[in-house]
């Protein structure tokens, strides 16, 4: 079987590593003294595909994904006779099973 999946909001769900502050949008009045700091990725933030593959990349691994090959988007799940192949592509991805119950619980847990 073949599914493709999109992951709503990804990259707002990884963490940015470095130090980067906000212009502060018109009309808003900041505290004296205080600025706006980013502390997750937003969707144009030249950071952000990189900080959410290092993120859904560190979740596969701990999930039992393997990666297949030198490029790290695709991966395999194997579970006795059951198998996941998974390649990634931004926040979008493309999976072929021989068992939907895995898949269906895959994508719930990713959630």
């Amino acid at each position: 079987m073949l599914f493709q999946f999109d992951v709503r909001g990804a990259f707002l769900c990884a963490d940015v590593d470095t130090d980067i502050f906000l212009k502060l949008p018109p009309g808003y009045q900041p505290q004296p003294g205080k600025t706006a700091k980013l502390r997750k990725s937003l969707y144009g933030l030249k950071q952000a595909p990189m900080a959410w593959h290092a993120l859904i990349e560190k979740w596969m691994l701990k999930y039992g994904f393997k990666p297949i090959g030198q490029d790290r988007v695709t991966f395999m799940l194997n579970r006795g006779k059951s198998i996941i192949l998974l390649s990634l592509y931004v926040d979008d991805g493309i999976c072929a099973t021989n068992d939907e119950k895995l898949y269906k619980q895959f994508l719930k847990d990713l959630s």
